[in-house]
């Protein structure tokens, strides 16, 4: 694909993304929480009654977007360019696909089957998605925004089949016969918060692919996009070190095992920062060549900005998993303002600085934000927690 379509593949499946978390608000952190909490009291039927009423929840907020989109398609985003409108109506076939595996892998970290629970989406979606390319590249398939998504749609769908099969495997065969229970009025009031990190998270992460296409070009978007593919690498172990520790940092709090709460965090923090230094120093040394050499040589321009999200997700790294901390320990609100002044920086400061410095100036912001907010946080949790997430 050329850089303008890379630009509006990545502008569908970002909108997609945004969408999955009034599909999902919040839910996925619900489950993980509370099942690793009704695992300790052995109350599987509250298990059973959180999974009909969260996996009911998306479905239905899945069909109210549906309508929503449909309405607007006429007066709204039908007048747009054709490929994004024709990719965007593919697109929205992910949407209950994306929203329903962020349940299931919530579900397996519940039940501290952190492998199982990654195993569908982190590693096998990307591996058939790369596949599908591949393939098309080798038989000289002309590949386009449409056909990125619908080989995204089919990677997905293959994900979220195996992850049930995982998920009855371990979970639904046990509960099948019990007669749920269910705790709505306390799974709302805990779920507000939750949906609120996870709506600002992914808004802050994707909000400047809107502003650079908006203030600069879609080809921005493209140039961003492939730093922050590069940056995601270094974050990659506090990602996945951070969904194999949540059910364990929040069954040591609800224990109040303070001392095995601070080991856990310790050496988790530790081994993040371990993995994540030698992909940030490749990247920043010598991530020019090496980006041109994997996306080509129009791609160079994402090298200045890589370095800064790098420089900004090993600060990150350092601080330890304080966020994960803060959701898991019933102090999301916390967590929730936090967010929000983050992303009200971001707001104010994004515009100018990509007027001003294009694709650096969203890479500055985002790193900006990172490293103050973790700084803010890490304060936060060591007078308050009485625990130290950090490296040192």
């Amino acid at each position: 694909m050329s850089v303008a379509d890379l630009g509006y593949y990545v502008l569908v499946f970002t909108t997609m993304t945004i969408l999955a978390v009034p599909a999902t608000m919040g839910l996925p952190f619900l489950l993980t929480r509370y099942i690793s909490k009704y695992v300790v009291s052995d109350d599987f039927a509250s298990i059973k009654g959180l999974l009909i009423k969260s996996n009911t929840f998306v479905l239905y907020s899945t069909l109210a977007i549906y309508a929503v989109a449909f309405a607007t398609y006429f007066f709204w985003w039908k007048k747009y360019d054709s490929v994004i409108v024709e990719t965007l109506l593919y697109g929205f076939l992910l949407l209950p696909l994306l929203g329903l595996s962020a349940l299931r892998a919530s579900a397996l970290r519940g039940m501290k089957l952190v492998i199982l629970a990654e195993l569908p989406d982190t590693l096998l979606r990307n591996l058939w998605f790369t596949v599908l390319l591949v393939g098309a590249v080798l038989i000289d398939y002309q590949l386009s925004p449409k056909v990125a998504i619908i080989f995204q749609i089919f990677a997905t769908a293959l994900s979220f089949l195996l992850g049930l099969v995982f998920l009855n495997n371990k979970l639904l065969r046990q509960i099948q016969h019990l007669k749920p229970v269910f705790n709505t009025k306390e799974w709302i009031r805990q779920t507000i918060p939750f949906s609120i990190n996870s709506g600002i998270q992914v808004v802050r992460s994707k909000l400047l692919n809107y502003i650079l296409v908006w203030f600069g070009s879609v080809e921005a978007v493209a140039i961003f996009d492939v730093a922050m593919r590069g940056a995601n690498l270094v974050a990659y172990t506090l990602n996945a070190l951070n969904s194999a520790i949540s059910p364990f940092v929040s069954s040591a709090f609800e224990k109040k095992d303070m001392v095995y709460l601070q080991r856990i965090i310790k050496k988790t923090g530790r081994i993040i920062f371990m993995f994540s230094l030698p992909v940030g120093l490749v990247f920043i040394v010598g991530g020019k060549g090496l980006v041109q050499f994997i996306f080509g040589e129009e791609y160079g321009a994402s090298y200045i900005p890589l370095v800064i999200l790098c420089i900004g997700q090993l600060v990150s790294s350092m601080a330890g998993s304080v966020g994960l901390l803060l959701s898991m320990t019933g102090n999301q609100k916390v967590f929730s303002n936090s967010n929000i002044q983050m992303l009200i920086i971001l707001v104010v400061t994004s515009i100018p600085m990509v007027i001003y410095l294009d694709v650096t100036g969203a890479a500055i912001v985002i790193s900006f934000t990172l490293i103050i907010q973790n700084i803010i946080l890490l304060k936060y949790v060591r007078k308050n927690l009485n625990i130290n997430t950090s490296i040192f």
